[in-house]
């Protein structure tokens, strides 16, 4: 591999500093002519970032399933999914608001609780009419921010990464609860729902030993290439060191040495410039820039960018790259497609009478060559559907998977255009540093937003999106 001397690189990060982490629009790289196919990826990069809902980033945009939704699902009594009921309003209704950036603090959007019990009282049983009542008991007056959203002039970053490369709108949370459940499904699988080495781990608190299997530990025995990329600040959302093999790993054992270590933000850039990464990557980022509220967003299109640019930079990588962003849980925040559930007693995915999940859907957007042409993907996909897509590439089994949910949850590749030559040319993006000033500023600055007095329906951008997938 290329190692560049430490004064070049730390040259390079300063100039790549000075130009806001964009990437010039210059000539693309040379086209693959032959049809691609899976085993020309050669790494896959996975990029959990914190507690949004896809309709509350994503439902406005066009061509996915957001507020215009001609699917979306009927309440008891017929009104629309987004006519969500609230006792307290004088209208007794509650529809999905825009938190306007530019007007109010909503870059500084205030924490709901996404407990279990608070993610099951809001599913209502499969009805999806109980977001109001749910987070009105448990956030009090910060309640109504459930319906809250944003558009393309709030997060224009990500808006184009999804004019440009795959969205999944059919991307799921893997549990009905909070953070450090739905990271174990990202990297274990399983919540260990039967409670035969410690689970079920259905909340953040951490009861040890902890001793199910991680999938990073069976990649190390399969001589797959791996590391999880964090630093001292992870938000405890690493949460392989919370699993007992990992305490316990000598110190300079593989364990240790790939999940545990501590890695400056620096060692990843420098990594992906250099090419220096594993077959699969794993990114926890800090928590101020994971884009949890009450995180800014603009400083999490920022870090997504500068990673982004890192790996730009670097075509011979790029070619043979999946990279995936993607979020843990929704924080609370409304989503009106209701998430696939098992039938009473199915194995591994029940915690007394409370299905597990899926979880509300979470945005997810593939940037590859192989995902370049802003399409959207609607096939059923959560956490798992990761491990299954490393799975699927180089044969190393998920065998913490229950049966219900590798029926249910694909394996990530039908967003993908194999079959199709890829697309190695770089789209234009918008700039990310300045945006992330005047976030700062907006957050400190602007009053906090409130539902308007008289809501009307969020409508889409107009236009249609080309699709992948079955569904």
């Amino acid at each position: 591999m290329l190692k560049l001397p430490r004064r070049r690189f730390l040259q390079s990060a300063a100039a790549f500093a000075v130009a806001g982490g964009a990437m010039p629009e210059g000539p693309p790289a040379v086209a693959q002519k032959r049809p691609a196919q899976l085993t020309d990826i050669d790494h896959i990069i996975i990029m959990m970032k914190e507690n949004r809902s896809f309709d509350h980033y994503f439902g406005t945009l066009s061509g996915v399933r957001g507020f215009s939704d001609p699917k979306a699902m009927r309440l008891p009594g017929g009104s629309s999914v987004f006519e969500q009921p609230d006792a307290a309003s004088p209208t007794k209704v509650a529809l999905p608001f825009h938190l306007d950036t530019m007007t109010t603090s909503a870059q500084r959007l205030a924490d709901l609780d996404h407990s279990w019990p608070v993610q099951h009282a809001s599913r209502a049983g499969g009805k999806m009419n109980g977001w109001l009542a749910a987070h009105r008991d448990a956030d009090s007056g910060r309640g109504p921010l459930t319906m809250g959203y944003l558009t393309r002039a709030d997060l224009p970053y990500y808006h184009a990464l999804a004019d440009a490369f795959t969205i999944c709108d059919g991307y799921f949370s893997s549990i009905l609860g909070p953070t450090t459940p739905n990271r174990f499904f990202a990297m274990t699988g399983t919540i260990d729902a039967a409670g035969g080495n410690g689970g079920p781990q259905i909340d953040n608190r951490i009861r040890p030993p902890l001793t199910w299997e991680s999938y990073p530990e069976r990649l190390e025995r399969a001589g797959i290439t791996w590391r999880i990329y964090h630093d001292f600040d992870d938000f405890a959302c690493n949460v392989c060191k919370f699993l007992a093999q990992y305490r316990q790993a000598p110190r300079h054992s593989p364990l240790r040495e790939n999940a545990l270590r501590d890695r400056p933000f620096y060692e990843l850039l420098y990594d992906l410039r250099t090419g220096n990464i594993p077959q699969v990557t794993w990114i926890v980022p800090p928590s101020y820039l994971s884009e949890h509220p009450d995180w800014l967003p603009a400083a999490g299109e920022d870090h997504t960018n500068l990673i982004l640019s890192a790996l730009w930079s670097n075509p011979s990588l790029w070619a043979r790259t999946a990279f995936i962003v993607h979020y843990d849980e929704n924080d609370g925040l409304f989503d009106h497609v209701p998430p696939p559930t098992p039938e009473p007693g199915t194995p591994d995915e029940f915690v007394g009478h409370a299905p597990v999940g899926l979880g509300f859907r979470v945005p997810c957007i593939i940037v590859s060559p192989f995902s370049r042409g802003g399409y959207v993907c609607s096939d059923t996909f959560d956490h798992t559907s990761t491990l299954r897509l490393i799975e699927t590439r180089w044969g190393v089994e998920v065998a913490n998977l229950s049966a219900w949910r590798r029926a249910t949850c694909g394996d990530l590749t039908a967003a993908f255009g194999f079959g199709e030559p890829p697309r190695l040319d770089l789209p234009a993006m918008p700039e990310t540093k300045a945006a992330v000033a005047r976030a700062e500023e907006e957050a400190m600055t602007l009053p906090a937003p409130v539902p308007p007095a008289n809501e009307t329906l969020p409508s889409q951008e107009p236009g249609t999106r080309p699709r992948r997938g079955k569904a």
